[in-house]
């Protein structure tokens, strides 16, 4: 027999070590092994989890897709072109409706100012007449344009009709304020005595009489100039008489109230 030569074993060669610092080795194409060692991990799951699983994906499946669903449908989708109409038309009463409550408002607006400013004005007017009802009795101080009247009256020669002349003049004349000798003359003010011994209002006055008159200072020194006049009348007696203009005039004497005696209110 002839000797047979031992077989040749192949030898692997040794892989040389890794160089210190490098990262590991990967090999290519990782992501194809991964998907293959997932299925491979899933079919070797029992068969009735498969079932499940898959069943479980396309509930998940089906309740994504409905929701999408809905959040991309339309409302109007679907409806016929005579539903739309309706619903065009109704929206068109809708906002015809807000329209005319929008104009209902405004003109309710309108009145309510016009309402605020009339019983503002009413205040105003409320507030002025009774300023002007305070002047007029004598209860507040005042002052203003008007005239300075001066009357000496040396020889006691003057009566109460020409106080009572010359208050009237000077009432006719617009006076809105007057005080004689710091007396506070008002509606109710009268004159009594005889010469040399002249009241008002119960107060004893003597000469020299001074006159403070709050108003129209020229309308007011012409109606006592005038011939015949109070101030004309009480010359004729001797008494001298001065009229003075001013543009500003204090009077600060107030008039006692005085109930009256015989008016009442209906």
């Amino acid at each position: 027999m002839s000797e047979k030569s031992p077989e040749t074993i192949p030898t692997v060669p040794e892989r040389e070590p890794a160089p210190r610092g490098h990262g590991v080795h990967r090999e290519p194409h990782s992501g194809p092994r991964l998907w293959a060692r997932a299925r491979q991990a899933f079919f070797a799951l029992p068969r009735g989890l498969h079932v499940v699983m898959l069943v479980i994906f396309m509930i998940l499946g089906f309740a994504l897709a409905a929701q999408v669903r809905a959040q991309r449908s339309d409302p109007l989708e679907g409806l016929s072109e005579q539903d739309l109409v309706t619903v065009l038309d109704e929206l068109g009463t809708q906002e015809q409706n807000l329209r005319t409550r929008r104009g209902e408002l405004s003109s309710e607006l309108d009145e309510l100012r016009s309402a605020a400013d009339e019983a503002q004005a009413r205040e105003q007017a409320a507030r002025k007449a009774e300023t002007q009802a305070q002047i007029a009795a004598g209860t507040v101080p005042v002052h203003g344009p008007g005239v300075t009247v001066s009357v000496v009256d040396a020889g006691a020669n003057l009566t109460s009709t020409q106080f009572v002349m010359t208050l009237g003049e000077l009432r006719n004349a617009g006076a809105e304020a007057i005080e004689l000798n710091g007396i506070r003359l008002s509606t109710r003010s009268s004159f009594t005595g005889q010469a040399g011994s002249l009241t008002v209002d119960g107060i004893p006055i003597a000469s020299p009489y001074t006159w403070k008159v709050i108003g129209e200072s020229q309308t007011i020194a012409t109606a006592l100039d005038i011939q015949a006049g109070s101030a004309a009348q009480m010359r004729a007696k001797g008494a001298n008489v001065a009229i003075t203009p001013s543009t500003d005039i204090t009077i600060e004497s107030i008039a006692t109230p005085r109930p009256p005696q015989f008016a009442t209110y209906q």
